[in-house]
C-alpha cells in the first residue's frame, strides 16, 4: 500500500475521533497496521488501546460513575493518533528520500545515537572545553567544530526520533535548566522538538515545549512560547492528551500568559505580512532607485570638492528628489514597519541562503554566538569584536547574522573593517534607543519573539529542501480560533490588537475572522461592528456587511461613515429605497459631497425616477466638473426621459474622450430612439461582438419603451450580426 493510501486511512481515523468513535477509529487502526506490515511492537500498542477502550465501555455501560472518563477517552484519542503516527513513519524509513529518513537512517547506523547519550557526551566535552579554556583566549577553532558537529548530531536526533521516550523526555527536560550547557544549545535543541512536533504528532513534545516556556530562562521562555503555540497550530484538529492538557493549564494560569500570547500571536502575524514587504521592496523602491540613480550621479558630479561629497546626505536635491519620485515616503514606510517589527530584510537576504552553511539544517536554527567557529575562522583577529557586535545587533535574526558573516568571507579586509563600523554604529544607535525605552525588559521579550520568527520563517521558505516539510506559515495562523487557546483568553484586547493590524493591511478575511470573535465573547463597540462589516463588505457579502452596519448605527447613531455604508448596502442588496432614506441623512450634513450626490443619482436610476436621478447628476457636474463622472448618467437618464437633443449632446461629449463599449451600446439606442437606423448598426459594431446579442436582449424592454419598432430592433440586430460575422 502506498504512503498516499495510508494517509486516506489516517484521515479516516482522525474523522472517527473527530466524532468520539473510538471503536471505528482503531478499526482503521488496525487497517493501517496490516496494510504496512509493522513491527509487533506496533500491533501490540494498538492491542493495549483496544483493551483500554473496553473497559472504560464496559463500566461505562454499566452505569458506573467515573468522573476521569473524559481524561480518558483523550488519553487513548491520542494514543490512536500516536501508533498512526507511528504507522506512517514507519512505513517510509526504508526507502523515503526525505531529508527526515535520510537524517534517521544515518543515526540508526551510530553506535551512541541515543539522545541520553550524545546529551551526556555534549555536556562533558562543553565543559572539558570551557575548563580547558577558563581566562584564557578563545578555544581552537578544531575543538569548536568537533562540539558544533556534536550539537548538529543531537538536532537530528532530536528532531527524528518519535515518539520519544520517558527517558528521551526526562533528559531533554533537564536540558532546559542545566546551568552548565550554553543558552544557544538549550534553543537549538528547543527548535529539534519543535521541528519533530510538526512533523508527527507527539504529546510528549508538547509538554516538553510547555515546560521549556515555564522554565524561567527568559530567551528560551519566549522561544519556547513560539513553538509551542507553532506546534499546538499545526496539530490543531488532533491535539489529545491528558498530561499535556494539564502542563497547558500550568502554562495560561501564568500571568504573563495573555500578554505573551499577545506577543507571539503579533509575530506570527507579522510573518504573514513579509510577502507584501518584499513585494515593496522588489517591486517599487529598488526599480525607483536604480531609476533615480543618473540623476543621483548627475548630482554627484556636480559637486565642487571632496568636502561636498562628504556632505552629500545633506544636499537638498537630493531631498527633493526623493520626494519628487515618492520614494521618500515609501522609505519612511519601511522604516516604521521595521521599528515596530515588520520584516524587511526578507528580499534582501533571501538571496544569501545558498552557502554551505545552509545546507545543515540544524544551522537555519542555531542562535549567533561570537564562539562559533565560523567567527573565528572568517574573522580572524577581529572575531571577538566583530562577533560580539553582530550577536548584539537587534535588527537582524540569526540567520541572516549567519549570512553576513558567510558573506565577509568573500570581502577583502578593508571591507569587513567598514562593515565593523557600521554594525557598531547601528549597535550604538540602538542602544540609545533602548535605554529610553519605558519597559525595556517586555521590549526585548518582544524582539526575542520577532527575530525566532523570523528566523523560522526563512527555514520554511527559503530552505533548499522547503518542500519536504509542513509550512505553518502557508496560510494565515488564527491561534485565538484553536480550541485549546480559546477558553484562556479571558480579555478580547489581545486578539484585538491582532485584528486591527489585519485590518491595518488589509488582510480583510483574517480580520473579519477576528472582529466576529471578539462579538462573540462580548467584546462590542461600534468600531468592531463598523470594521467587522467593512471586512465583509470587502468579501462582497453586502447583507452580511449591512447587519454589521446596522448595529453599530444603534451604538453610535450620529457616524455619517456608517450611514454612507449602510446606504450602499442597502443599494448593493438591491433596496435603492432604503438607501436613499440613508444617503439623505448623510447629505443633510455633507450637501456639497460630489460622490454623495452622484451615489443618490445611482439609486434614484434604479428606482426609475429620472427627474430626481437628472437633479442629483446636475449637481455633480455642478461640483466636480472636471471630473466628468456625470456625462454618461445624464446622457443615459436624458434618453430614458426622451429628451434625445440633450442624451445627444452629453453622449458626443462621453465618445469624445475615451468610450467603452457600453458607451457605443447606449448611444446607438439613442440612435434607435431618433430613427437614425444606419448609424445604429454602426454604433452598435463599435462594441464588443461577443456581447452585442445578449446586451441588445437585455435592453430590449427599454429600446421598445422608446417607442422603436421591435421588428427595427430585429432588423437592425441581424445587420449588425451578420457584420460581425
Amino acid at each position: 500500500m502506498t504512503h498516499s493510501d495510508l494517509l486516506t486511512i489516517e484521515n479516516r481515523v482522525k474523522e472517527h475521533l473527530s466524532r468520539n468513535k473510538i471503536l471505528g477509529a482503531i478499526s482503521e487502526l488496525e487497517a493501517m497496521a496490516s496494510a504496512a506490515r509493522v513491527p509487533w511492537t506496533i500491533n501490540q500498542r494498538i492491542a493495549t488501546i483496544k483493551e483500554s477502550f473496553g473497559y472504560l465501555q464496559r463500566y461505562a455501560l454499566s452505569g458506573v460513575t467515573d468522573p476521569s472518563r473524559a481524561q480518558q477517552m483523550s488519553q487513548i484519542s491520542n494514543d490512536i493518533l500516536s501508533v498512526s503516527a507511528s504507522i506512517l513513519r514507519q512505513s517510509q524509513i526504508e526507502d523515503s528520500s526525505k531529508l527526515y529518513f535520510s537524517k534517521l537512517r544515518y543515526e540508526r547506523l551510530q553506535s551512541d545515537s541515543s539522545i541520553l547519550s550524545l546529551v551526556a557526551g555534549y555536556r562533558k566535552l562543553y565543559n572539558s572545553i570551557s575548563m580547558k579554556y577558563l581566562g584564557k583566549p578563545d578555544a581552537d577553532v578544531s575543538e569548536n567544530e568537533t562540539i558544533e558537529r556534536m550539537a548538529g548530531r543531537i538536532f537530528d536526533v532530536v528532531w527524528t526520533t518519535s515518539p520519544l521516550t520517558a527517558e528521551d523526555e526526562d533528559v531533554l527536560t533537564g536540558i532546559a535548566t542545566d546551568e552548565s550547557l550554553p543558552l544557544y544549545f538549550k534553543e537549538l535543541v528547543l527548535s529539534a522538538v519543535m521541528l519533530g512536533a510538526l512533523e508527527y504528532y507527539d504529546e510528549r513534545r508538547m509538554v516538553l515545549l510547555a515546560r521549556y516556556y515555564l522554565s524561567g530562562v527568559p530567551h528560551l521562555e519566549v522561544k519556547a512560547l513560539c513553538a509551542m503555540l507553532l506546534a499546538v497550530w499545526v496539530n490543531r484538529d488532533g491535539l489529545s492528551g491528558k498530561k499535556f492538557h494539564d502542563v497547558f493549564n500550568a502554562v495560561t494560569d501564568r500571568k504573563e500568559w495573555e500578554a505573551d500570547f499577545k506577543m507571539a500571536f503579533l509575530e506570527f502575524v507579522r510573518a504573514r505580512d513579509t510577502e507584501r514587504i518584499s513585494r515593496t521592496m522588489t517591486e517599487e523602491i529598488i526599480p525607483q532607485i536604480i531609476k533615480l540613480r543618473p540623476n543621483i550621479n548627475k548630482i554627484v558630479s556636480e559637486m565642487e570638492s571632496i568636502d561636498e561629497l562628504s556632505l552629500s546626505e545633506e544636499n537638498p536635491e537630493w531631498a527633493e528628489l526623493f520626494d519628487k519620485s515618492g520614494l521618500s515616503d515609501k522609505l519612511q514606510q519601511l522604516n516604521d514597519l521595521q521599528m515596530s517589527g515588520g520584516d524587511v530584510m526578507m528580499s534582501t537576504f533571501s538571496n544569501l541562503k545558498s552557502f554551505p552553511f545552509f545546507h545543515e539544517i540544524s544551522n537555519w536554527f542555531l542562535p549567533f554566538y561570537p564562539e562559533h567557529s565560523s567567527v573565528s575562522r572568517i574573522l580572524g583577529n577581529i572575531a571577538t569584536d566583530l562577533g560580539n557586535i553582530i550577536s548584539a545587533t537587534p535588527t537582524m535574526c540569526d540567520s541572516d547574522k549567519y549570512s553576513i558573516l558567510m558573506t565577509m568571507d568573500q570581502l577583502p579586509a578593508s571591507n569587513r573593517r567598514m562593515m565593523f563600523e557600521q554594525f557598531q554604529m547601528q549597535v550604538n544607535h540602538m542602544s540609545e534607543l533602548r535605554n529610553s525605552e519605558l519597559n525595556p525588559e517586555a521590549v526585548s521579550r518582544e524582539n526575542v519573539a520577532n527575530k525566532y520568527v523570523q528566523d523560522l520563517y526563512r527555514f520554511f521558505k527559503l530552505f533548499r529542501r522547503k518542500g519536504e516539510f509542513v509550512n505553518p506559515f502557508a496560510s494565515p495562523i488564527n491561534l485565538a480560533a484553536v480550541g485549546i487557546i480559546s477558553p484562556t483568553l479571558g480579555d478580547v484586547e489581545p486578539v484585538r490588537v491582532v485584528a486591527e493590524f489585519y485590518f491595518k493591511y488589509k488582510y480583510y478575511t483574517e480580520a473579519s475572522e477576528l472582529f466576529s470573535l471578539i462579538l462573540s465573547r462580548g467584546g462590542a463597540d461600534a468600531q468592531v461592528y463598523q470594521k467587522a462589516g467593512y471586512c465583509r463588505q470587502q468579501a462582497g457579502l453586502f447583507g452580511e456587511a449591512l447587519d454589521m452596519y446596522l448595529r453599530s448605527e444603534l451604538m453610535r447613531p450620529d457616524s455619517l461613515w456608517t450611514l454612507r455604508r449602510i446606504a450602499y448596502c442597502y443599494k448593493m442588496t438591491g433596496n435603492p429605497q432604503k438607501a436613499l432614506a440613508y444617503f439623505e441623512k448623510v447629505a443633510a450634513a455633507k450637501p456639497s459631497d460630489a460622490s454623495l450626490a452622484l451615489s443618490m443619482g445611482h439609486c434614484y436610476v434604479e428606482s426609475g425616477d429620472y427627474d430626481n436621478a437628472l437633479k442629483c447628476y446636475f449637481k455633480v457636474e455642478f461640483l466636480d466638473p472636471d471630473s466628468g463622472k456625470a456625462l454618461r448618467p445624464i446622457a443615459w437618464c436624458a434618453l430614458m426621459k426622451g429628451d434625445y437633443e440633450r442624451s445627444e449632446k452629453y453622449y458626443a461629449k462621453v465618445l469624445s474622450g475615451s468610450p467603452s463599449s457600453t458607451d457605443y451600446l447606449n448611444y446607438g439606442h439613442l440612435m434607435m430612439a431618433m430613427g437614425r437606423y444606419d448609424e445604429a448598426v454602426r454604433y452598435y459594431r463599435m462594441t464588443a461582438p461577443s456581447d452585442f446579442e445578449k446586451n441588445i436582449d437585455a435592453d430590449r424592454s427599454r429600446i421598445e419603451a422608446l417607442g422603436v419598432d421591435p421588428l427595427m430592433i430585429d432588423i437592425v440586430a441581424d445587420a449588425v450580426v451578420n457584420a460581425a460575422s
